[in-house]
């Protein structure tokens, strides 16, 4: 399946939004191939659409972006639990699927999760759907186009906020329960990654008609917003210079639960913006010998103090992918390898101190196989959950602690044990006990 990456050859798969960028580019600069159709009923015009207006085109000319400035004498972090203090139980298989299962993440009841569910044959389109851990219950918000962008849940709408494309144009959907459009599909994105602050009510988004001046869309009141000053673009000639010949691609975004603060990061840098001060800086991810680090993948603590991030180096298809934890007091850099080459994804615990890392198994043993891993973020320590169980798996979208703290949803698909190939797609719970 496309969503279980691989590198060329022999090398084994990586983190999935990594390579699927170089998809994103193609789309972005309308040198990809014509995609399959998507499905009619996502194709149709919404009979009684809700007018939503673009926002005026700014006329500020792109300023330089100084990097982040950090408190020169915050207090150290609590330690938190320590690592042989959690307890997880043996994966717990609640669905399966004919193909592949991704986790977009947990709603606020800690009970359902947001995942997708590709369409065979042809796996270019998805079911977006809630599932129902403890009965399996499905709830349906429609089908889209097959993205790596994680579709949202918007908690003060019960909605779906999700990218599409149509004719290849991508376009921002907001589905209520039944795919019943809740908005006109916003038309004219820049990339299908989307950002939702915690209580679902702002939307970050990029779009052709305003370039790299981020977008906010107001979800209660339709309304969309310009911020005062545009990402970087970085030319290819200047990308060489960072170790990267092909880019630069399609931006992301991480949004801090408080609604005050994102980031937004590809593989020119990490950009974090301050919507109370409107403010912009960078954050270093750091340097070797062989290019400017870049992130993967961005994620805030839930209170709010760390941004953790997969990095690397170079262009997709990348040869490691680490983790980088960012102290956003102090300034404080901590590089966690867990001594494996690709970490697929993460994670966070309640508790902003511990996270849950999927790690690439080790070759000579379980080849396309990943491990779990516990990390204390402060001390830097980890170590490995269930290590060995055969369900470990990268999915579509990895990997999710719910917002109580005791589970962690994982893609778990199944294998035939004589050729590799994956079996079936299957959803597994993961119950967390700490023991004081």
């Amino acid at each position: 399946m496309h969503r279980y990456l691989r590198l060329a050859g022999s090398v084994l798969a990586i983190a999935a939004l990594a390579v699927l960028t170089i998809v994103l580019v193609l789309i972005v600069r309308g040198e990809q191939a014509k995609p399959q159709p998507i499905s009619p009923a996502l194709q149709s015009p919404i009979a009684t659409p809700t007018p939503v207006a673009p926002a005026p085109i700014p006329t500020l000319a792109p300023t330089a972006i100084e990097r982040c400035a950090f408190r020169a004498s915050a207090a150290s972090p609590v330690a938190g639990p320590s690592l042989d203090s959690y307890h997880f139980s043996e994966p717990q298989v609640v669905l399966t699927h004919t193909s592949a299962i991704g986790i977009a993440g947990w709603l606020p009841d800690g009970q359902r999760l947001l995942i997708t569910r590709l369409i065979p044959p042809a796996l270019t389109s998805e079911y977006v759907d809630t599932v129902d851990v403890t009965t399996g219950k499905l709830v349906s918000y429609g089908e889209r186009h097959s993205f790596a962008a994680k579709p949202i849940w918007l908690a003060s709408k019960h909605s779906v906020a999700m990218t599409d494309l149509v004719n290849q144009d991508i376009v921002l959907r907001i589905n209520r329960q039944g795919g019943v459009p809740g908005v006109e599909p916003i038309p004219g994105l820049m990339s299908p990654y989307l950002a939702a602050t915690s209580d679902g009510r702002r939307l970050a988004f990029l779009s052709k008609e305003a370039d790299l001046w981020p977008q906010m869309f107001d979800t209660s009141l339709s309304q969309r917003q310009m911020l005062p000053f545009a990402l970087p673009w970085i030319s290819p000639a200047e990308l060489l210079t960072l170790g990267q010949q092909d880019g630069p691609i399609p931006y992301q975004a991480a949004w801090l639960a408080d609604g005050n603060r994102t980031a937004f990061y590809n593989d020119t840098g990490l950009y974090v913006v301050d919507l109370v001060a409107s403010h912009i800086c960078e954050i270093d991810l750091g340097t070797r010998m062989d290019g400017k680090r870049w992130a993967v993948d961005v994620q805030w603590s839930p209170n709010g103090r760390f941004l953790a991030a997969l990095t690397t180096v170079g262009d997709p298809v990348v040869r490691f992918v680490d983790l980088t934890v960012i102290d956003m007091h102090t300034g404080e850099t901590r590089l966690i390898k867990l001594g494996l080459q690709y970490l697929a994804a993460f994670s966070w615990d309640l508790d902003s101190h511990h996270l849950v890392v999927l790690a690439e198994a080790e070759r000579s043993s379980r080849a396309n196989q990943y491990d779990l891993y516990l990390v204390d973020i402060v001390t830097g320590d980890s170590r490995p959950v269930l290590q060995g169980y055969p369900l470990m798996f990268a999915g579509a979208y990895g990997i999710a602690w719910s917002p109580m703290g005791k589970a962690v949803a994982v893609a778990c698909p199944g294998v035939d044990s004589t050729s590799g190939a994956i079996s079936e797609g299957r959803l597994c719970i993961i119950r967390v006990e700490v023991k004081q």
